[in-house]
């Protein structure tokens, strides 16, 4: 499916309705901001409300998923056009799906990696790599065992996953800290690690969140 055409489609039969993005929220049970998401093609409707849209817009669900108007004698052609694409289109789905699962495991396993070596690496290596690499690591992996789609929803579950993903690496280097407070290097090495991984979370969060309101704003 096409989610721009989608969009597009949607806004263009709401104005021949005469009805505003929050009219037509309202008659579907959805907010506005939704409306917004699915005229720019951030999103498509859910099938839970396809056909309250279509009713309330007059049109078919055929031509929603076409996202044009559909001529009886174009209808059962462009049906079946619909029927193929959403066919291959679960298939590609599925194998996006099974990559991102793939590659977010990796990306788990080398946060565990790299969480093991700050028992043994140097100072100046922490201020760089794993402050950075270990919330970006855990961060990645969520996202892409989460199955998100949308640039908007991913950006989301970032957000909502980087303060956490920083106080979890904080915590580890704290931990590794009471257990080797014999060694100087690794107590340095590793409280670098705590008050970094929390400074960059926070900052990463806010430009996020700045990120993600300026989408929704032009949404």
């Amino acid at each position: 499916m096409n989610n721009n055409a989608i969009g597009q489609f949607i806004q263009s039969t709401r104005k021949e309705k005469g009805l505003t993005q929050k009219q037509l929220a309202e008659q579907i049970n959805v907010s506005d901001k939704t409306i917004s998401k699915w005229e720019n093609g951030f999103s498509t409707p859910d099938t839970t409300i396809l056909l309250d849209l279509c009713n309330v817009l007059d049109i078919s669900v055929n031509e929603l998923v076409s996202g044009k108007k559909i001529s009886p004698d174009d209808y059962s052609k462009n049906a079946e056009n619909n029927i193929i694409n959403l066919l291959q289109e679960n298939v590609e789905n599925r194998k996006q799906y099974i990559f991102q699962y793939i590659l977010g495991t990796v990306l788990c396993v080398l946060a565990i990696i790299l969480n093991l070596g700050m028992t043994q690496s140097s100072f100046m290596w922490y201020i760089d790599l794993p402050s950075l690499v270990l919330p970006a690591c855990i961060c990645m992996a969520v996202v892409l065992l989460s199955g998100k789609k949308t640039k908007l929803e991913k950006i989301k579950l970032v957000r909502k996953t980087v303060l956490p993903s920083g106080f979890i690496v904080s915590l580890s280097g704290f931990i590794t800290i009471l257990g080797r407070l014999d060694n100087v290097e690794i107590i340095g090495a590793n409280l670098t690690v705590c008050v970094l991984a929390l400074l960059y979370s926070a900052i990463a969060y806010i430009v996020l969140l700045v990120v993600e309101g300026h989408m929704e704003n032009e949404g």
